[in-house]
């Protein structure tokens, strides 16, 4: 019996460090990009997303032929034009709708608890969801679209838009998928239903303008202002360091609170 023991301790010992926290990361990754590259979802939102960037490219030279500015002088500067409809919530509905069943989808399915069997650490699971989606977004919803919207307006305008401010833009940007994917994923782990989820996310995405109307630091320290201060820092604006905080606060927030839910409960 002892021997026995001695015999098999060697393993048991060994076993979690061969895998520790990441244990099998690499593998549930590669699944994860296979199955957004086989889906509907990225066409989707690339689509989307694109047709939207391409359009608000064009808005001031289409109104400028057309004559009818109405007195209001239009800036013709291909950068700003590239930039122009980047402020709006088209990024985020689109990283929120296409992210919000990662979790609860699979949940459902039965391969989340089957996934949970395998030599697959929970913490695996969410960091490649996160890896993932964020990867796939910042590809068919910013790159491709700013792409796009580069080519368009240097054929529109007749120059080449500043490639330096549209690259840092699209670099800084790609805080806004980041931060809804890791919404939704830890609201994943609490929330059931994907209704659930849905509800709360869009909750948190309009809450903060509302609220902020009325306190202004409200607006200015929520993570769903990143979008707004990427595009400041881009193009030289003032931007401020709180909103940069609440990004970065709300993110190790959500990043501990996903760990500590998924790690404690039942599949």
């Amino acid at each position: 019996m002892n021997a026995q023991s001695l015999a098999l301790e060697p393993d048991a010992v060994r076993s979690p460090a061969r895998g520790g926290m990441f244990l099998g990361f690499g593998t549930f990754l590669r699944k994860e990009v296979a199955d957004w590259v086989r889906g509907r979802r990225a066409l989707v939102v690339g689509a989307v997303v694109t047709a939207a960037a391409a359009f608000t490219t064009v808005i001031p030279f289409v109104v400028a032929a057309s004559g009818e500015t109405g007195g209001v002088p239009l800036s013709m500067d291909p950068t700003a034009n590239v930039l122009l409809g980047w402020g709006g919530q088209t990024v985020p509905l689109a990283a929120l709708l296409a992210s919000m069943a990662l979790l609860s989808g699979e949940r459902d399915r039965g391969t989340l608890a089957w996934s949970l069997t395998r030599p697959l650490s929970p913490t695996s699971i969410l960091a490649a969801k996160w890896l993932a989606a964020v990867g796939v977004l910042a590809i068919v919803a910013i790159a491709v679209p700013l792409t796009v919207s580069v080519v368009i307006a240097s054929i529109a305008y007749g120059a080449l838009p500043d490639l330096g401010t549209v690259a840092l833009f699209a670099v800084l940007y790609a805080s806004v998928p980041a931060f809804y994917v890791a919404l939704t994923l830890a609201l994943g782990t609490a929330v059931a239903g994907t209704g659930g989820i849905a509800g709360i996310a869009f909750l948190v995405m309009f809450l903060p303008s509302l609220l902020g109307a009325l306190v202004p630091i409200v607006g200015e320290a929520a993570p769903t202002a990143i979008g707004g201060w990427a595009m400041a820092v881009a193009t030289g604006q003032p931007a401020s360091a709180l909103t940069l905080a609440g990004f970065v606060g709300s993110m190790a927030i959500l990043v501990v609170a996903a760990k500590v839910i998924f790690d404690r409960q039942e599949v």
